[in-house]
């Protein structure tokens, strides 16, 4: 083929790369080098490739029958052409760069390879094939490439992964609110699993070309093809050959290509079953006491749940504990984000977030009844989310209700009516959608009743359903929002929680939030002037929250209190109210560099704030640590330390014994057996604590946490009790829901004990 065919048969993929390439430097996410352009390249460019290598080793006067006379030579042009084509994506890309910032072009480059290059390469060994084998080449490559995809679509549906590995566009992650995504080791395995059968498709077809004619039918090809595999030499060549697939299949779970139920089930090792659960967790995860309570509590949320919805649950729920984010990231591949399928009846979450997601996830599998068939759920991603955090309406210190109203006060709410649809609810940070959108659907029950909002589960038609249209609802909601009152102080929790920007908005998401995983691990391995620098690299490219507070606690733990300061001076102090959170750790700088009376104001600031139960205890500890002058000091070590709980209750036990005798010792070693699960210890030293503590948060939690050991030593009455009590010193809507949960939890264990 000459060189003028060549370039009139390239002119308008190049043309195609061109204007789709110019198309993604407008689309966040798509406009630098990184996964997700790489990604949607390769699934371009393997049709490009592949309809490219049919019609370059065709003969030009009958090509829908007739191979070219020098096939392998056109075919290594056709490959070499469709690489060349690629210069024109990975150019405009690489351009964009000076318009959007590209932190990593290192590991752009390894997706670009890895993904969109090694797609060429297959797409084109597979075209040759289909141009050999097939007259409707076109036709028969569209269609392997469909089968593929419906191959991982059906992987999604069937099995608990949401990732697929696919030859065409290489790797899929999932949809999650996951931001870290880096090359891993199993994406280079698969691709080089990718190029091994492009070179048994260019293998077969010289086979088929030795061994047919053009003329031959489809069928005799196939057959003749089959004889020659097996046939002299050849046969050893096509036993390794299937010896090597087959292998490749068995362990295919092992090298990460996919995860099925069996798999993971082995991989996390014990199960145990209830009425209408199947748990299966790591045996590390749970002693045989433990994994009962988290059974009781899948049955008690199941019984809440059922009885809002009025319909009995008949069946079993699988619900998978993973022990960390990496083993679930790896086995399923969603790590930050818990996942349900209520087509499954799954349900996969970390057993650190298992206390605050069960009954959200627990929500979709009971609402599938009626959800649309197949999927089991509403086509509305704000419904499905909406409804699941109507029904759990537990988002800390405050009520969703509270929370948007807020919003709207502070001019954070955004329009609504896209949030009820999948991209919309992606678009917004995630807090915001699931705040926003679990606010009106518990607004929609309240006013209309569950039936209506099942109804509109499956339908989504809301003038059908409530007599009025969507925008008709949504002002009726926010009238009922503007009567709800808002302080001044909720713009506190408002800056925190809702002004973060949503993935799509960031800068260089992917890289920094795997390069943060990263400083997370020196984090953890206590070499905190590495995790340092890491994040303050990550903070300054994208100026990032995570990235700040990492750099802060680093700094911190490696005792660098100046450095903790300076970033507070000209990072935080100007704008303090996004970076609320921070002010604990920027308070232990101030602390321990004995600039007390700074470090109290920012403790109470963040009081003030009660941004989050946890928070709002830490800073009332540190800030009455402060006032104790004869323990101040061994209280600041006890703060800074990385000590485990055990060797906490030791250190306090020399300060509990001290004649000033301070309360505040007292109750830190409670907590500390608390985390320790010693419940009797726990409960006699926080009993010790008379009269009661002054600071009325600190007191209400002292009492909660009192509770729940009395209620995890079967004394549910005096556990009720206690949880009562607490009311006396925080009684707010949020304090109250959480109370009336606790005491319906313990009648619940009463009856079924």
């Amino acid at each position: 083929m000459n060189s003028k065919i060549l370039r009139s048969r390239a002119f308008f993929p190049a043309a195609l790369y061109l204007i789709i390439s110019l198309v993604f430097t407008q689309l966040p996410l798509l406009n630098y080098l990184g996964y997700e352009f790489s990604a949607a390249i390769a699934l371009i460019a393997s049709f490009v490739s592949g309809f490219l290598t049919i019609k370059f080793t065709r003969l030009q006067s009958n090509p829908s029958s007739t191979i070219t006379n020098h096939p392998i030579r056109d075919f290594l042009r056709a490959l070499i052409l469709n690489l060349s084509l690629l210069i024109i994506p990975l150019a405009v890309i690489l351009a964009n760069a000076f318009f959007v910032k590209n932190c990593s072009l290192l590991q752009g480059f390894g997706f670009f390879v890895l993904i969109p290059v090694v797609s060429v390469a297959f797409s084109s060994a597979l075209g040759f094939f289909c141009a050999a084998h097939y007259r409707h080449a076109k036709i028969i490559f569209t269609l392997f490439l469909a089968v593929t995809v419906v191959y991982a679509l059906a992987m999604g549906y069937f099995t608990p992964a949401i990732f697929s590995y696919n030859f065409f566009y290489g790797f899929f992650p999932g949809l999650t609110y996951d931001e870290a995504l880096g090359i891993s080791p199993a994406l280079v395995w698969f691709r080089l699993v990718t190029l091994f059968v492009a070179g048994i498709f260019v293998w077969l077809t010289v086979l088929l070309l030795r061994t047919t004619s053009p003329s031959d039918s489809v069928w005799k090809k196939g057959t003749t093809l089959l004889r020659a595999l097996a046939q002299g030499r050849t046969i050893i060549v096509t036993g390794v050959v299937v010896l090597m697939l087959g292998l490749l299949w068995w362990f295919r779970g092992e090298l990460g290509f996919e995860s099925h139920r069996r798999f993971i089930q082995q991989r996390l090792g014990s199960s145990f079953e209830t009425k209408h659960f199947v748990i299966f967790y790591a045996k590390e995860s749970y002693d045989e006491e433990e994994i009962q309570w988290i059974a009781a509590e899948h049955e008690f949320r199941l019984k809440q749940i059922s009885d809002v919805l009025s319909v009995p649950f008949k069946g079993k729920i699988e619900s998978y504990i993973y022990p960390s984010d990496v083993s679930k990231q790896r086995l399923i591949g969603a790590g930050n984000t818990n996942i349900a399928k209520p087509w499954s009846s799954q349900i996969h979450i970390t057993k650190q977030s298992l206390d605050g997601t069960l009954k959200h996830e627990l929500v979709h599998v009971l609402a599938a009844p009626f959800g649309l068939p197949i999927i089991n759920a509403s086509l509305s991603t704000g419904i499905v989310e909406g409804l699941a955090t109507a029904i759990d309406w537990d988002w800390g210190n405050r009520t969703p209700h509270q929370y948007a109203a807020a919003m709207r006060k502070f001019g954070v709410t955004p329009d609504i009516a896209p949030l009820m649809t999948p991209a919309g609810f992606a678009a917004q940070s995630s807090s915001v959608s699931y705040v926003l959108a679990g606010s009106f659907c518990r607004y929609l029950i309240d006013t209309h009743g569950i039936r209506a909002m099942m109804l509109l589960y499956r339908a989504t038609d809301y003038e059908k359903i409530y007599g009025k249209p969507l925008e008709q609802l949504i002002a009726d909601w926010q009238i009922f929002l503007d009567k709800i009152p808002v302080r001044d102080e909720d713009r506190d929790a408002i800056d925190v929680y809702f002004r973060r920007p949503p993935i799509f908005r960031k800068v260089c998401a992917r890289v920094i939030a795997g390069r943060n995983n990263e400083a997370s691990k020196k984090f953890a391995q206590r070499n905190y002037a590495a995790a340092a620098e890491l994040y303050e690299q990550s903070f300054g490219e994208g100026r990032g929250y995570e990235s700040l507070s990492g750099y802060i606690a680093s700094t911190l733990y490696a005792s660098k209190y100046s450095a903790v300061n300076a970033a507070f001076d000209t990072i935080i102090r100007p704008n303090t109210s996004h970076y609320l959170p921070l002010l604990l750790n920027a308070g232990l700088a101030q602390y321990a560099t004995g600039n007390y009376k700074t470090a109290q104001e920012l403790f109470r600031r963040l009081e003030k704030a009660d941004l989050s139960e946890p928070l709002t205890e830490a800073a009332i500890v540190r800030s009455v640590a402060i006032g104790d002058t004869l323990n101040r000091a061994a209280l600041l070590k006890h703060f800074l330390s990385t000590a485990s709980d055990s060797e906490r209750v030791t250190m306090l036990d020399s300060l509990v014994q001290h004649p000033s005798l301070h309360w505040l010792p007292i109750y830190l070693k409670g907590k500390a057996l608390f985390r320790l699960r010693r419940w009797k210890e726990a409960l006699q030293t926080l009993e010790e604590l008379n009269p009661r503590l002054d600071p009325k948060p600190l007191e209400a939690i002292r009492l909660k946490t009192s509770g729940y050991a009395l209620f995890r030593l079967r004394r549910f009455e005096d556990a009720k009790s206690r949880f009562w009590e607490s009311l006396n010193f925080v009684d707010t809507e949020a304090a109250k829901n959480e109370v009336n949960d606790w005491v319906e939890r313990c009648d619940w264990m009463e009856e079924n004990k």
